[in-house]
């Protein structure tokens, strides 16, 4: 096979024999060296390799466990140069091969034959990928035959010669990429860009016209990426598998990312589910216990102090239990996406937040000041929530003060900042992140601070979902100010 692209990782030395040896037997092979493995990790996936050959003793195990899925993905075959028989197999991969050095180095005599070897079988696995080139000047079809198609083997190709033919031809035959000239007989590229967005095939512009400007606007209007002709020897033709196999792996890449995105949503979807049948199956048991212990609190007026005591300690556990699943189930839903983000009225969000709050508001004389508040792109129901929880917390943890609490808002930097600055006992700045942590109660239920630690974990999770960021300014007997930022409208 002509024009491999090889990288090699592997001592001085070993590299100059791989190399000769590699040079004589195949025809226009290049070869990229490197000797340390941060080099080569950080460059491999940059670059379109059809081999990687590693020398086992300059990697360790973990650089086969960050490269086995990169390989897996992109169908690149592995050569290890190993130093004995029975070195470890890294990793189980259809495209692995070892090939144990000896003393004299003898065995690199074999690598070439090895080489083809892998890359033949690993064109079989993953198939021919299929190129559909529209051209019509005889001279660059001639090109395409001689310095590609002739050269590249791999690849099935065929030519037509204008946009109609184009247009006839995919709806034909599937293609997994079509590259085209700049001016045809019935059009120009971007008629060859609008048919093949329109079926999802990535395109490459090839063209003699090569002002920037240009370049960027055919990749505005959907090319994957632009190749200068030379017009005379036709030497881009030798640049040419290089984007070929770039562009390709990028296909490779967004298909697998689409694969993981709807993957995850069901992931979701069955957590989300997994919580709600969790959240009834345990309320339900919590529920029947705490209406038994109520019964008895009616009927045993005249039950010994003791035992009064216990059902008060139940109760109590109980409810903490259940406002823990309630917690971890309103936690666990957030990213349900059921709720749309609007237009919200943030001022509006704040105040039904402290309506909700009016029982504990008029128990303990809170005095709570709104300030004007814009509007943001947001869940209305998170935005509440998030309101509710702040101020929430501002209530509880008022010490033996009255309570006073303001929110504002403020412009800065193409976000929108809202504060709830409130007068309660304060956070030490140690405990400034510990308490958006899940369960990172900084009181106990016996401080008189009843909670489970949910949440400020819930407001930090409902913050980044709309892309923001959390903070607060805050120290012990000092009051609490707690500010986050949401994208501007």
């Amino acid at each position: 096979m002509n024009n491999l692209r090889i990288a090699l990782l592997a001592e001085q030395q070993v590299q100059l024999l791989v190399s000769k040896e590699l040079d004589t037997a195949l025809q226009q092979t290049q070869i990229t060296c490197y000797a340390r493995q941060e080099d080569f990790e950080r460059t491999v996936k940059l670059h379109n390799y059809d081999l990687l050959i590693v020398q086992e003793a300059l990697v360790n195990r973990n650089f086969y466990i960050q490269l086995a899925p990169y390989l897996d993905l992109i169908r690149i075959p592995l050569l290890i140069l190993a130093d004995h028989d029975d070195s470890p197999k890294p990793f189980r991969n259809a495209a692995f091969r070892t090939l144990v050095k000896d003393e004299a180095n003898n065995c690199l005599q074999k690598l070439p034959e090895l080489v083809l070897q892998i890359t033949d079988e690993q064109l079989a696995i993953s198939g021919q990928s299929r190129i559909l080139f529209v051209e019509d000047e005889e001279i660059d079809i001639m090109f395409i035959k001689r310095k590609f198609i002739k050269l590249n083997p791999r690849y099935e190709c065929d030519i037509v010669s204008s946009i109609a033919a184009l247009k006839e031809q995919v709806r034909l035959q599937k293609y997994d990429l079509v590259v085209s000239d700049f001016n045809l007989p019935d059009g120009n590229a971007f008629d060859s860009i609008a048919i093949a967005n329109e079926i999802n095939i990535p395109i490459v512009i090839v063209t003699a016209q090569g002002s920037e400007k240009t370049a960027v606007e055919l990749m505005k209007f959907g090319a994957a990426d632009y190749l200068i002709k030379d017009k005379n020897m036709g030497e881009h033709m030798l640049i040419l598998p290089s984007i070929v196999k770039s562009v390709l792996n990028l296909k490779k890449l967004e298909t697998y990312n689409h694969g993981l995105l709807d993957m995850l949503q069901l992931k979701n979807q069955d957590l989300e589910r997994f919580a709600q049948i969790i959240a009834h199956d345990l309320r339900s048991p919590f529920a029947s216990c705490l209406t038994l212990i109520d019964l008895l609190q009616l009927q045993g007026a005249d039950l010994a102090p003791d035992i009064q005591e216990t059902m008060a300690m139940l109760t109590r556990v109980s409810n903490n239990i259940t406002n823990t699943i309630e917690g971890i189930y309103q936690y666990t839903v957030l990213d349900s996406g059921a709720d749309a983000f609007v237009r919200v009225d943030m001022k509006h969000a704040a105040e039904e937040a402290l309506q909700n709050l009016e029982l504990k508001v008029k128990e303990c004389g809170a005095i709570v000041h709104i300030g004007p508040m814009p509007q943001v792109h947001a869940s209305y129901v998170q935005m509440v929530q998030l309101f509710q929880n702040l101020l929430g917390n501002g209530i509880k943890y008022r010490g033996d003060k009255t309570p006073e609490l303001s929110l504002y808002s403020f412009e800065q930097d193409q976000e929108q900042v809202f504060a709830i600055k409130d007068n309660g006992i304060g956070i030490a700045p140690a405990d400034h992140k510990k308490i958006f942590e899940i369960f990172g109660r900084l009181h106990d239920n016996k401080s008189g601070y009843e909670g489970v630690g949910m949440g400020l974990t819930i407001v930090k999770r409902i913050i980044e979902r709309h892309n923001g960021r959390i903070w607060l300014e805050s120290d012990l007997g000092k009051g609490t100010t707690f500010f986050f930022a949401l994208p501007s409208v």
